[in-house]
């Protein structure tokens, strides 16, 4: 059977640590379809 394995990745930081920013760059920077919860 093939692999069926969904790439996640889990963000967390302090106040003002930048995740915002983060999660912004890399919805900004791919053409991969991603879905932020």
């Amino acid at each position: 059977m093939a692999d069926q394995r969904i790439p996640l990745t889990v963000i967390g930081g302090y106040l003002g640590a930048g995740k915002t920013t983060l999660v912004n760059h890399v919805l900004r920077s791919t053409d991969e379809r991603i879905a932020v919860i």
